[in-house]
């Protein structure tokens, strides 16, 4: 088992190579999910607005305006992680661990 600070970290070098070798797999694969999932987040929350002739549309388009959208792929893993279990939380993110997990052992 490896500990998620190192691999929120991405600093795999205390580990087997073996190990290695799958913890940025994982990582990397975790990383897709988490971008995919904060996509589609903001997607279904713009679309869902647009349809309700709602004002949050505006706030998060306010909000990218004002203070800029740095691009997912851009950031690090600990940045995503942070962002993710703001807007989706600790539940979701198990879950999200879970799927992964299941993804990589395929």
């Amino acid at each position: 088992m490896f500990s998620i600070d190192d691999l929120i970290s991405g600093d795999f070098s205390g580990y087997p190579e073996e190990e290695q070798n799958y913890m940025k797999e994982f990582n990397e694969l975790l990383r897709e999910n988490i971008k995919e999932e904060l996509i589609n987040d903001t997607r279904k929350k713009i679309f869902d607005n647009i349809k309700e002739s709602n004002n949050d549309i505006m706030n998060i388009l306010t909000d990218i305006l004002e203070n800029g959208h740095k691009g997912y792929n851009n950031m690090s893993t600990r940045t995503l992680l942070n962002i993710y279990l703001e807007k989706k939380g600790e539940e979701d993110f198990m879950k999200l661990l879970d799927r992964v997990g299941n993804e990589m052992d395929k």
